[in-house]
């Protein structure tokens, strides 16, 4: 006797008491998410993008930098640096008033690295005012934006501060002031 079960006709739907069918509605499968990737297509892409880490020496050598006890290989590094966004854990707008040289400051970390931060203000029109990528300093999660253009009238105007790392995530904040 064959543990098989029998196949319906192809017009008729199976009957089998034996066999149940659970459906999870705690935890339905979801549509792709706002960047139009599921995530199965993200870890897919995480992996091709730390396959290219794996083949380029300089790159796998940097991510090697970064191994502990839970991530144990650069590939490892690479996929959670692909998954995971860098963070702006704090904008100080409080010292820029529209003068050459007045001073934004940024805290922004990543899990791996950041690739650059950089500042947009905008006048109220959608008009750029100055922009341009700012260095970190010696603790390499603090950058200082120096003001470069006058800025006469900063009623309305938007600051757009965006941390990049090296996969091409992007974590933007902005601010009107």
């Amino acid at each position: 006797m064959s543990d098989a079960l029998p196949v319906p006709a192809p017009d008729q739907p199976a009957t089998n008491p034996d066999l149940v069918f659970r459906q999870n509605t705690s935890n339905p499968p979801t549509a792709a998410g706002a960047a139009g990737l599921t995530q199965r297509q993200r870890v897919q892409q995480a992996a091709f993008y730390a396959h290219d880490v794996r083949n380029d020496p300089a790159r796998e050598s940097a991510y090697r930098k970064h191994t502990d006890e839970i991530l144990r290989s650069p590939y490892a590094v690479a996929v959670a640096d692909y998954l995971n966004a860098p963070n702006i854990t704090n904008v100080d707008f409080s010292g820029y008033r529209g003068r050459v040289g007045d001073v934004i400051v940024v805290q922004a970390t990543d899990d791996f690295a950041l690739h650059h931060v950089h500042v947009l203000i905008q006048n109220p029109d959608g008009s750029i005012v100055e922009e341009g990528d700012v260095r970190p300093e010696a603790d390499g999660s603090t950058f200082r934006y120096v003001a470069t253009a006058s800025n006469e009238s900063l009623a309305g105007d938007k600051i757009t501060i965006t941390a990049s790392d090296y996969p091409g995530n992007e974590t933007r904040q902005e601010a009107v002031l």
